[in-house]
């Protein structure tokens, strides 16, 4: 037979485990992180861009959410930055100018809602190289990711550097990810990249390089907002507490 005292510890009890499950109920929405991937390949062929300029981080945020564009320094050669439906073509030639800037193609992205973390993840394959000179060129591939604040201000959030790529690159595609940093995500106004092909030997001419890039991605996890029912659960919890201290 329950005794007041005894009846009044057992609701304790039961109120204690009621309000225990509750908020792990409450929890579960809040800490389970759900997965994306974002195809960022081109959509479409040409080229974009031309330009003698070379490229800084400030050109790409002015761009269209979507929209792949490029540029190469002053050369004779054409059709150093192309685009086909899920291929950028980008390529180096010793006939460019030597000065800083190379060959660019440059994308401006969306991150989604509540990131906790994100890669950009892509293959790239050399598709040829040429040139008498061949054997005394060298040039590095390069890609780097932004996050850009509404004043167009940019910081580096994830940065790649394949040198000698004319040696280490073949023809069949090498896979390669970038690890973004998201700490400041809530400054950034938007994303953009920038792959940057450019020549490190110091050749006029006689010589280069082409490599397709492909199966360009944005990889990550996204944490939800608590959910509605989330809330009424917590609600739910200190309504039958208030009762309790009644």
């Amino acid at each position: 037979m329950l005794t007041p005292d005894s009846k009044s510890d057992m609701e304790r009890i039961v109120m204690r485990k009621t309000l225990c499950l509750l908020a792990v109920l409450a929890l579960v929405p809040m800490v389970h992180a759900s997965s994306f991937s974002i195809d960022l390949s081109p959509t479409g062929s040409g080229t974009t861009g031309v330009s003698s300029s070379g490229i800084t981080p400030q050109n790409v945020f002015g761009y269209n959410v979507g929209e792949w564009h490029g540029t190469w320094e002053s050369s004779s050669l054409s059709g150093q930055v192309g685009f086909d439906e899920g291929v950028l073509r980008l390529q180096i030639g010793a006939v460019a100018s030597n000065n800083a800037g190379g060959n660019f193609a440059g994308l401006k992205f969306d991150m989604p809602s509540g990131a906790a973390s994100a890669s950009l993840q892509f293959d790239i394959a050399k598709t040829s190289s040429w040139g008498g000179s061949l054997g005394n060129f060298e040039c590095k591939y390069i890609c780097n990711v932004y996050g850009f604040s509404d004043d167009g201000e940019s910081t580096v959030i994830g940065t790649w550097t394949l040198e000698n790529a004319k040696t280490n690159l073949t023809n069949t595609p090498s896979s390669f990810s970038i690890s973004l940093d998201l700490s400041g995500t809530d400054e950034y106004a938007s994303y953009g990249l920038i792959f940057n092909s450019m020549e490190t030997s110091t050749l006029g001419a006689g010589a280069g390089m082409a490599a397709d890039i492909t199966n360009i991605r944005l990889l990550g996890e996204v944490v939800p907002e608590p959910a509605t029912a989330s809330l009424g659960l917590l609600g739910l919890g200190a309504l039958l507490l208030r009762r309790r201290r009644n």
